[in-house]
């Protein structure tokens, strides 16, 4: 371990240019994740809620106002 370690601080370019492709492809696995699942799901709850306001006729400001206003709170008091 302290040959490797030694090898990486003598040649910083050369251990960076290593690491760099095993980041990348983490790197690239989670916004594909991203890109592919969570953001759609975001947008679709965004569009629901659009429409749902719209087709009832609520106004839009409730749903700037209260963004999870489809969920109901029991008061704490």
């Amino acid at each position: 371990m302290e040959n490797i370690q030694t090898f990486m601080i003598n040649h910083p370019l050369l251990s960076m240019a290593v690491i760099l492709p095993f980041s990348l492809i983490i790197v690239i696995g989670i916004f594909s994740i991203l890109i592919n699942f969570v953001l759609p799901v975001i947008l679709a709850f965004w569009l629901s809620g659009w429409v749902y306001t719209a087709i009832v006729g609520e106004k839009v400001q409730k749903y700037y106002q209260q963004p999870f206003w489809f969920i109901r709170y029991k008061s704490a008091v």
